[in-house]
C-alpha cells in the first residue's frame, strides 16, 4: 500500500484517492467514501437492474418536480385526479399518452394547480398559451368547417 492510497472496505484493495468519491454530506471537508468508484459503480448496476426501480424512482423524481416547478403537491395531484375518475380533465381519456403519465396542469401566471390532464390536452393548451379567446377562435373555425359537405 503506498503513502496516500485508501483501502476499500468492499474489495479490500488499496487504490490511489482519485479512485474514491468525496463524501457528498460534507463537502467543506476532505472525507472519502470507504468504498471505490469501481465498487460504487458495481453496486449501483446490482440496484437498478431490481425489478421496477427505474420506475419508482422516476415516479419519485416527477412527484417532487410537480411540488417544486408547479406547485403542485402529491396529496393535491392524487387528490384532483381521483376527483376526475382517474382520467384527463378535459377528454377523459384514461391513458396519459406521452411519457405514460399525466401531467399537472397548472396557471402560468399564478402557478396555481388546475387538474390533471393527458399529454395531448396539455400539449393542446400550451399551445394555446392558456388564451381562452384563441381556444374559442379554434371551436369557431372547426365549427365553420365542420358544417361544410
Amino acid at each position: 500500500m503506498a503513502y496516500g492510497d485508501l483501502l476499500c472496505t468492499k474489495c479490500n484493495i488499496a487504490k490511489p484517492e482519485s479512485e474514491f468519491y468525496s463524501e457528498p454530506r460534507n463537502p467543506n471537508r476532505n472525507f472519502k467514501r470507504s468504498n471505490c468508484k469501481s465498487c460504487d459503480a458495481e453496486r449501483n448496476r446490482r440496484y437498478l437492474s431490481l425489478p421496477g426501480i427505474k420506475k419508482r424512482k422516476a415516479e419519485i423524481k416527477r412527484r417532487s418536480n410537480r411540488k417544486l416547478s408547479y406547485n403542485f403537491p402529491p396529496e393535491l395531484y392524487d387528490q384532483r385526479f381521483n376527483e376526475q375518475g382517474n382520467c384527463c380533465a378535459i377528454c377523459k381519456t384514461v391513458i396519459a399518452g406521452g411519457k405514460g403519465t399525466f401531467h399537472a396542469d397548472h396557471n402560468h401566471q399564478t402557478n396555481q394547480p388546475r387538474g390533471v390532464l393527458c399529454h395531448n390536452c396539455n400539449v393542446a393548451l400550451g399551445n394555446f398559451k392558456d388564451n381562452p379567446e384563441l381556444l374559442q377562435k379554434a371551436i369557431e373555425y372547426l365549427n365553420k368547417y365542420s358544417e361544410v359537405e
